[in-house]
């Protein structure tokens, strides 16, 4: 987690280790949503360098750790459970499903 900001991203934790869980735990709804449910606003969108220019970043920890340092999300007591949370983003971004293939009837 060497990235710019750290000291500023530790400071709203009481350890490494809480906020390693924390941003693990929202890169992985970030990559469950495919980034619907990010609170970054587009001009925020981290981004990296690559021979062709600026392109988005694709890398969710670094989306999390740049949600993280917005101050938009909290960490600590009292949050929506996460059972909750997953319903309810769910109902706001809900997936696609692939439709189960029908098995050929044998004759």
């Amino acid at each position: 987690m060497a990235e710019p900001g750290i000291d500023y991203l530790l400071s709203l934790t009481d350890s490494k280790y809480r906020l390693t869980v924390v941003v693990a735990k929202r890169a992985q709804q970030l990559l469950r949503y495919q980034f619907k449910n990010t609170v970054l606003e587009p001009p925020e969108w981290p981004k990296m360098r690559t021979l062709e220019g600026e392109k988005p970043d694709p890398n969710a920890v670094t989306w999390a750790m740049q949600e993280l340092r917005t101050g938009r999300l909290s960490i600590g007591e009292g949050l929506v459970p996460e059972d909750r949370l997953s319903r309810m983003l769910d109902q706001m971004y809900p997936r696609e499903v692939p439709e189960p293939v029908a098995e050929r009837e044998r004759d």
